[in-house]
């Protein structure tokens, strides 16, 4: 992700060429540089100087050179003028080192382009930017790479993404010739705005990088460089003798616009918004005419935001993001889209959080973006969030799901997770004595189990023996929900095995407590695996496990080898229609009364202790005197698998999300049958100086 780079080299002042670092990876992609020049002096801003004479690195900034005016320039002498288009064209296309408060930065020759010549509507020239320069440099390593189509860019809103795919098309189709660029977005209003846009920028550009066009001063459907008509309009006869022949046109919003052209370059603006056709169908258009026969001749560059994910435009993004993984290629070199993906975060380059040399302040845009979510609950903030987001499940919450639970609670854990560095362990139960049931838990980073809680060493693996069996001896303090998959099932073979483990409320160690603790979702390759990883857990831990019955294999496993006193029972009559009060091993979920109570639990356990927990809860249902309650405080939940379930989780889809499942099996097994919430034994007093705040293994 790309905070395994943002600031890095921003953080140093890297003032010798030998300390210049030329090869970078940037998010999922990794860049090349060139080496600085070892003559100090072909490095812009060398030179700058105190109004005393001494050079002050602080002083050095990027500053763009001065473009003559086209009569300034024409009025040189020809040797003059024809020395400094060289000089520009050098850069344009090689790109240029400048000094930048003592440090060496570069950029490429189109960002060079961009910041010295692309003017906007209203701001004028773009200034430096980091997260800018990061871009350009992703986009210089797509344009070389020969298996690439094009580049995937999501980010938030109002980050200038317009402006630079449009600097792209142009600085290539100005350029090159017999080429067509198209444009298309998200409407066909919206595409003529981008086309605008870009014809607003040509108009301000030198002579020197207007191509002879087709004599139309204000273009509304292409711009073509290509031989006017043959008299102007005072009728005077006009020669050329040389022309581009390329064009840069919009096209209709249709996913079939462009079929059957050739296009060398193609911008898809707001992929993830289309409210007409769909983003990916519309590509599967596009790529065929970047390539000719398996040779990619063009480049595609699709940029967007992602915020009405509930329409077509959010999954297809979606389903281009996760096909264009560069580290994930086929047997052809290339990736499922052909494309390339990159995200960047709100806070990297936000505007007013950016210093005078153009280094992002991190820290003090997280806080501005935090503290604007802070009062937002709810769809309100889940748009927010998607608008401007910290990582890329940000980017795509909700896209998938149907919102049974609540969004933007799993938003503020995930927050205050990263922020806070709350991961969980990862690692194996094993046994330690089989004969004795005695098990251990050993660190892996390739285990199957995941906690965020170990029970202290004397309180490990406690049972007591009845009819010559061990039963666990804390099955009052939590319990396991499991959702296994059985051999003898024919339908849904990829299932996982899922289980989660959850603590009862423990005044005495109330930041592991009131909360899931145990997370495990897998497929070993035998289910007797299985049912002995899920067993150990329960023996180490001294709780039971709810099991879901309707497939049985893990149930007549535990019998059959002396765990009965581990499952746990419920009778029929419970959670079904079904007047019998006979218990039973394990619970069905297949009937509609069940599940809804299975939702409900989760769902109010989610409102109330997920996320940031609010005053009311903390003064209604902890028992918090006013003077106790805490404003920043939040639940306890690492685990991302979990976090994640809830959030896609379809009521009408249950075999899709298997650990959504465990997790309201082990909630239902620790909720009492037919008590409301509000139905306490009693309230608790105690100061919340630590609870929620932090776990400890």
């Amino acid at each position: 992700m790309i905070d395994n780079y943002i600031g890095q080299w921003n953080s140093k002042r890297l003032m010798l060429q030998s300390e210049f670092i030329t090869e970078r990876q940037i998010g999922e992609i990794k860049v090349h540089l060139p080496k600085p020049p070892e003559d100090t002096t072909q490095i812009l801003n060398h030179d700058v100087k105190s109004t005393h004479g001494a050079i002050l690195s602080k002083l050095q900034k990027w500053t763009p050179p001065y473009i003559p005016t086209d009569k300034e320039l024409k009025d040189l002498p020809s040797n003059e003028r024809i020395d400094f288009i060289r000089r520009e064209l050098d850069r344009r296309t090689n790109g240029v080192f400048f000094y930048n408060n003592g440090g060496i930065e570069y950029i490429t020759g189109k960002h060079y382009f961009y910041l010295t010549y692309w003017r906007m509507e209203g701001v004028g020239l773009p200034h430096f930017r980091d997260s800018n320069r990061d871009f350009f440099y992703v986009w210089d390593e797509v344009e070389k790479d020969k298996d690439c189509f094009g580049l995937a860019y999501y980010t938030n809103r109002r980050d200038g993404k317009t402006s630079v795919a449009t600097e792209i098309i142009y600085e290539y189709a100005s350029r090159t010739k017999e080429v067509h660029c198209g444009i298309q977005s998200q409407t066909n209003k919206d595409a003529k705005n981008v086309f605008r846009k870009l014809v607003f920028a040509w108009k301000k550009m030198p002579y020197f990088w207007k191509p002879t066009d087709s004599g139309d001063k204000n273009p509304k459907e292409a711009l073509r460089f290509e031989e006017p008509s043959t008299r102007s309009s005072k009728g005077d006869a006009k020669t050329y003798k040389e022309v581009l022949d390329s064009f840069i046109d919009f096209a209709s919003s249709t996913e079939s616009a462009y079929n059957g052209f050739k296009l060398s370059r193609y911008y898809c603006d707001e992929f993830g918004n289309f409210t007409e056709g769909n983003a990916y169908s519309r590509w599967n258009v596009v790529k065929p005419c970047l390539q000719v026969g398996a040779k990619i001749i063009g480049k595609a560059i699709f940029t967007t935001t992602v915020e009405e994910l509930e329409r077509g435009g959010g999954k297809a993004a979606y389903d281009i993001y996760k096909d264009s993984d560069p580290n994930n290629k086929g047997a052809d070199g290339r990736t499922a889209s052909g494309l390339y993906r990159l995200f960047k975060p709100a806070y990297y380059g936000y505007e007013g959080y950016i210093n005078e040399y153009g280094y992002s302040d991190i820290d003090g845009a997280k806080k501005h973006l935090i503290a604007e979510r802070q009062d937002k609950e709810g769809a309100a903030l889940a748009e927010l969030t998607r608008k401007f987001p910290f990582n890329v499940k940000e980017v795509f919450q909700s896209a998938l799901g149907s919102n049974v639970f609540p969004v933007f609670k799993l938003i503020q854990q995930r927050e205050w997770n990263m922020d806070n560095g709350k991961v969980p362990r990862r690692g194996n139960f094993i046994w330690e004595n089989e004969d004795e049931r005695i098990v251990k838990f050993v660190d892996d980073p390739q285990g199957k189990s995941e906690v965020s809680w170990l029970p202290r060493e004397e309180d490990r693996n406690k049972h007591e023996v009845i009819r010559d069996l061990p039963s666990p001896l804390f099955k009052n303090l939590g319990a396991f929900g499991i959702d296994p998959y059985d051999h003898r099932t024919t339908v849904n073979e990829g299932s996982m095995g899922a289980c989660a483990g959850f603590k009862k409320y423990d005044v005495m160690n109330p930041e592991n407590s009131n909360c899931f603790f145990y997370s495990y979702l897998n497929r070993p390759p035998k289910e007797t695996i299985l049912y002995e990883d899920l067993t150990k857990a329960f023996i180490f831990y001294g709780m039971q496990g709810l099991i879901e019955n309707q497939k049985s294999g893990m149930i007549n496993w535990m019998n059959d080898n002396g765990f009965k006193h581990y499952i746990m029972k419920t009778q029929q009559g419970d959670y079904s229609k079904n007047t019998s009060r006979k218990f039973i091993d394990g619970v069905s979920t297949s009937g509609v009364m069940i599940r809804e109570q299975m939702i409900s639990n989760l769902n109010t356990y989610i409102y109330d202790f997920i996320g940031r927990i609010s005053p009311d809860t903390q003064r209604n249902f902890l028992g918090v005197e006013d003077k106790n309650i805490q404003i920043d405080l939040h639940g306890v939940c690492p685990f991302e698998e979990m976090l994640s379930d809830w959030e896609k989780f379809d009521a009408n889809k249950w075999t899709d999300y298997d650990m959504a499942v465990a997790t309201m099996l082990a909630k239902l097994a620790v909720t009492p049958v037919r008590k409301k919430r509000e139905e306490k034994e009693g309230k608790v007093e105690l100061s919340l100086s630590s609870f929620f705040k932090s776990y400890k293994i």
